[in-house]
């Protein structure tokens, strides 16, 4: 009996860690998309298919299985629509494995669990005391279901599966609620590496990482690339003037008019102070030109909302814009020709647009 209950702990735990490696980027909920929820309800249906073929014999008649502990963890984390899936998988792989007279108190307890989980998620907050609830009420009606069935030691049998479901549903849900957690630090965390904490922007690492793939992604000028550079003129100025919090006000209303002047596939980024850069996929000089004009136009003619100012105050930008292939330039070149071109731009007056200017 011990073998076999650790047997089931272990596919209980192996399942549960694959699930959130597969399919749980973002914790399960009720207000998950409906996607997510029949992935899951599948998933559970399946690990509870595979609990019901690892029984765990209590003697030579009797058998016991926690193939309920896929439905109360639906029950618990997901709703409705994925606790309907997992009991309607796991009874139609009870009826597939055996369709005898047996089968229908099965089928009744399955369906028990999946209304009772139902209830259980819509009337209870806490994650815990969700999962209370559903091992008080499958045990009850296994409990009942045993008592009406022709067994000499069914108060013994009724008590084993009391524990079983009890410490198998513990593990489940804090294995659930552990791996949500981690999920979450870990997709903050992956956030926070490559994005700036004020615009919310990429950051200089991820323009690395991204100058790096594109040199493998357009080898030998097979494809055009394009990296626009751009800071905000006399930027020392409104920091002197309205301090630097309105500094960085500036700064993140100047990200949102970079963002929505670039094509979606376009990837916009916080070099550092003032400084900003685009990434433009696919985009040759000339059209790079265009979109670097459009965005100068757009900074240009966006009022900024200043505190303590009645009036909204303007800034205008310089861009520098580098482009690829260049004659003996590689694709890591492109920060030096569009910062080039950004003096370039600095010295011809400010509030333009300037590519590099050609050798010689």
């Amino acid at each position: 009996m011990l073998s076999g209950f650790f047997i089931n702990i272990t596919i209980l735990i192996s399942f549960i860690f694959l699930f959130h490696r597969l399919l749980y980027k973002t914790p399960l909920s009720t207000a998950s998309p409906v996607k997510q929820k029949i992935a899951a309800g599948a998933a559970s249906g399946l690990l509870g298919l595979v609990l019901l073929a690892y029984t765990i014999p209590l003697n030579e008649t009797t058998i016991i299985d926690l193939r309920l502990v896929p439905v109360t963890l639906m029950a618990v984390f997901g709703g409705w629509v994925p606790t309907v899936i997992t009991g309607f998988i796991i009874a139609a792989g009870r009826l597939l494995m055996d369709f005898s007279p047996s089968s229908f108190p099965a089928l009744l307890l399955i369906a028990l669990s999946v209304m009772s989980g139902w209830i259980v998620h819509t009337t209870v907050r806490t994650i815990w005391r969700r999962a209370a609830w559903m091992v008080l009420l499958t045990n009850l009606y296994m409990t009942f279901l045993l008592f009406m069935m022709p067994l000499t030691s069914w108060l013994t049998v009724a008590g084993v599966y009391f524990l079983a479901s009890l410490t198998g549903t513990a593990i489940a849900v804090y294995m659930f609620v552990h791996l949500n957690r981690v999920n979450q630090m870990f997709n903050r965390y992956q956030y926070q590496a490559y994005r700036d904490n004020l615009t919310a922007l990429y950051n200089q690492r991820a323009f690395q990482e991204l100058i790096g793939q594109a040199a493998e992604e357009y080898p030998a000028g097979s494809r055009s690339l394009s990296l626009l550079v751009l800071d905000i003129d006399y930027f020392k100025q409104i920091n002197d003037t309205h301090g630097h919090l309105e500094g960085d006000i500036a700064l993140k209303q100047l990200s949102h008019v970079i963002v929505a002047s670039i094509r979606p596939d376009d990837v916009a980024f916080r070099i550092g102070g003032e400084e900003f850069g685009v990434i433009l996929y696919d985009c040759d000089e000339t059209h790079a030109l265009t979109i670097a004009e459009r965005i100068r136009a757009d900074v240009a003619r966006t009022p900024f909302i200043v505190a303590g100012r009645p009036a909204p105050q303007f800034i205008t930008v310089s861009i520098g814009v580098g482009s690829y292939p260049e004659p003996g330039k590689n694709v890591h070149a492109l920060y030096e020709l569009a910062d080039k071109a950004l003096y370039q731009a600095k010295r011809q007056g400010r509030n333009c647009v300037c590519s590099p200017e050609p050798a010689g």
